[in-house]
């Protein structure tokens, strides 16, 4: 009586088990993957204790643009001037190294940098969500 018990808790657990379209992706693949322009959508704030996702509200898009080799530049092709060393895309991990020229604003030679080592980047599909280590979440969908 006891074995008939089983076989359902047996068939929930395999049914529970599958797997995603990024579990056999190397980190070169995921990068490859999420390489072009992003445009932001929300960000997740706080309101009454709860996260959020609230809508950008901006009159100008924001735009991010990840090249092959994981650079991440802003819409105008320029570098963050603290940008990050490391990727960590669906928990893969990918150690940025340019492949081409990086250009940064003129100002970064004014900033002091206290730059995020690395960039957390949940992706699926056309959708990605940044998490940034000061805090903060930000969706983006690709353009």
């Amino acid at each position: 009586m006891k074995r008939l018990l089983y076989i359902p808790f047996l068939l929930i657990f395999l049914l529970e088990c599958k797997s995603t379209e990024n579990d056999s992706a190397t980190p070169q693949s995921l990068v490859s993957s999420i390489a072009g322009k992003w445009l932001m959508t929300e960000t997740e704030v706080t309101v009454n204790g709860k996260k959020v996702w609230q809508t950008v509200n901006t009159l100008t898009p924001v735009y991010l643009i990840i090249r092959s080799d994981g650079v991440i530049l802003d819409g105008d092709g320029k570098a963050s001037c603290c940008g990050p060393n490391e990727l960590s895309i669906n928990g893969a991990s990918y150690k940025i190294q340019p492949q081409s020229e990086v250009t940064y604003s003129l100002n970064c030679a004014a900033v002091n940098c206290v730059a995020c080592p690395v960039l957390d980047i949940e992706y699926s599909g056309n959708q990605m969500i940044i998490t940034y280590c000061i805090g903060g979440r930000v969706k983006y969908i690709k353009n």
